[in-house]
């Protein structure tokens, strides 16, 4: 049993997981592996903060953060590109911006968007 079997089904998502990312030796942003699903997983939204003070554009690009709470067992790792479906409100795309923290109920991600 896990702690996401309590949250209504409505809750639950599937993400797509690739990573990760790095620069190849032309400074190419990629990704290696194919992509893994993970199932049954529940994404909290976190804050949204407006960086910076200086610049207009700067201002104008908050940063969202969300955590991502995955069942025991999942393979994610910082640097990893999250996929979320656009049926959820949280949908696109997600780096892993540290360590996911392990707790007995599965790992705590968490993730940003710019």
């Amino acid at each position: 049993m896990s702690i996401i079997d309590a949250f209504p089904r409505s809750w639950v998502v599937d993400v797509q997981v690739t990573g990760p990312t790095h620069r190849n030796a032309d400074g190419y942003l990629t990704t290696t592996g194919d992509p893994v699903t993970i199932e049954g997983c529940l994404l909290a939204p976190g804050s949204s903060d407006a960086i910076g003070v200086t610049s207009r554009a700067t201002v104008e690009a908050p940063d969202d953060t969300a955590t991502l709470y995955t069942p025991p067992g999942a393979r994610i790792r910082q640097r990893d590109t999250v996929t979320v479906p656009t049926t959820h409100t949280l949908a696109g795309r997600w780096t892993v911006e540290a360590t996911p923290a392990p707790y007995p109920l599965g790992l705590a991600v968490p993730l940003a968007r710019r």
